[in-house]
């Protein structure tokens, strides 16, 4: 009786160590856009298509999304994000990656600033010079 008690101790002591070294992460956060292609020039009206490609680096991120948005009236941003999760820190090493493609369609000449902006690389400009249409 005493060995099955000493035993049952034993491994409730064992399974409570695993337990105390295990860990889960779950969050959402910002991903890298690895491209964005953006012409380089268009006329006023034209629809312009812009394509951009976020990443992130390992299988925990999932749902990774793309957002295009207005910051000022010639300054533009592409986001993504995605949701993380892992069990003790174990990510299949796959890239994991999104596509998106935005329009965009300028009603005035001019210079547009697009900036894609990611977790951890330096953001990257692009620009669209808008002309009047050519009759």
């Amino acid at each position: 009786m005493n060995k099955i008690f000493v035993s049952g101790l034993l491994l409730l002591f064992l399974s409570s160590c695993e337990l105390e070294n295990e860990s889960y992460s779950h969050f959402y956060d910002y991903v890298d856009i690895e491209q964005t292609q953006i012409p380089r020039s268009a006329h006023v009206g034209d629809t312009v298509m812009i394509h951009s490609t976020a990443v992130a680096n390992n299988g925990c991120w999932s749902n990774l999304q793309l957002n295009f948005g207005k910051l000022n009236d010639t300054l533009y941003a592409i986001k993504a994000y995605g949701e993380y999760e892992s069990y003790n820190g174990i990510c299949t090493e796959i890239l994991v990656t999104a596509d998106s493609t935005f329009v965009f369609i300028p009603d005035t000449t001019g210079t547009f600033i697009f900036v894609s902006q990611s977790r951890n690389r330096l953001n990257v400009y692009d620009t669209l010079h808008v002309n009047l249409p050519v009759n």
